[in-house]
């Protein structure tokens, strides 16, 4: 069952190199030691070295000179293909940067739609909040499983359906500026459960 139904449709994405060799290391591991799978030199996770909010493909012929970066290269356009697909179920645990480097026109013009209701715009003299990269992943794991809905992926109850679970800054629960991002998240998904931690020093 894990070989033909789990590993096929199970999916990673790191963007640094050792948590990537790490993710591996582990899982292959513990597929081989506790589920018993017969895991060897040519099985293959589907855990990736990429950058989840960049579908940009790697087009400097440099990169195709030595064999490592082949396989880098390889992946980044099989990862690509992952994320335009329809997915059912997104899990993780983003970083947290106001001052985020992720500023491709993909992600910025998803995230445009947490600057407005209803498309009237929030009218915010600073929206710098609204951009940092838990922000965005968020917007991107909701764009995916909107898509689920425009594209008819159906599950198993014959229903569009999908389930995003993500460990986040607590920021745009209650501050004013996100009001167009909760406004947003309320529209999209039927039900929202949040499990608030309290861990900033700066409110009661």
């Amino acid at each position: 069952y894990i070989n033909l139904h789990i590993l096929k449709n199970l999916y990673g994405f790191e963007y640094l190199m050792a948590p990537y060799a790490v993710a591996h290391l582990k899982l292959s591991q513990y597929l081989k030691e506790v589920c018993k799978v017969d895991f060897n030199k040519d099985s293959k996770l589907k855990v990736y070295l990429t950058n989840t909010l960049d579908l940009k493909e790697i087009t400097d012929q440099k990169f195709f000179s030595f064999s490592f970066f082949k396989d880098i290269a390889k992946e980044t356009k099989e990862a690509n293909e992952i994320k335009r697909n329809p997915i059912l179920v997104i899990l993780g645990n983003p970083p947290y940067s106001a001052e985020s480097k992720n500023n491709n026109k993909y992600i910025l013009n998803l995230v445009n739609d947490y600057k407005k209701i209803k498309n009237s715009p929030i009218n915010e003299r600073n929206t710098k909040t609204l951009n940092d990269d838990y922000v965005k992943f968020i917007r991107f794991a909701e764009n995916k499983l909107e898509n689920n809905k425009k594209e008819g992926l159906l599950t198993i109850k014959g229903s569009e359906e999908g389930l995003l679970g993500i460990i986040t800054n607590n920021g745009y629960l209650d501050n004013i500026t996100f009001r167009g991002m909760r406004h947003h998240l309320l529209s999209t998904f039927d039900e929202i459960y949040i499990l608030n931690l309290h861990g900033s020093s700066r409110k009661k």
